[in-house]
């Protein structure tokens, strides 16, 4: 087996398994939590260490040059600021701000597809 389908299979297997723990989240928030070992207490921290990630993946997209990489994770950022939208919305919280960073990141990754394609 070469290394690329060694990394392959083991990326597919983690992405199910972030998968299966996304859909646990959204049907059993409280067990999920437990299951995780994650804590109400620890969100705020665990928000953070996932903005911070998100941040340092677009920068480190854009200075490598990977435009086409940087367009599908701004993508994924805009499908995710419309999915704050919906559960912040769902909760009776301020939407906006999501909807606004979602469009931002599909302007965004519009701009850098078009990069990835010149």
């Amino acid at each position: 087996m070469s290394l690329a389908a060694a990394l392959s299979a083991v990326i597919v297997a983690a992405a199910g398994f972030l998968a299966m723990c996304g859909v646990l989240m959204l049907k059993r928030g409280e067990p999920a939590l437990a299951m995780l070992a994650h804590t109400k207490a620890s969100l705020v921290q665990v928000f953070a260490g996932r903005y911070l990630a998100m941040a340092f993946m677009l920068l480190g997209l854009m200075a490598i040059g990977e435009w086409r990489a940087l367009a599908v994770v701004l993508a994924i950022g805009g499908l995710m600021g419309f999915l704050d939208y919906h559960y912040v919305g769902k909760a009776g919280g301020w939407v906006w701000p999501h909807a606004l960073a979602g469009v931002a990141c599909f302007v965004l990754a519009a701009g850098a597809y078009s990069l990835s394609r010149s």
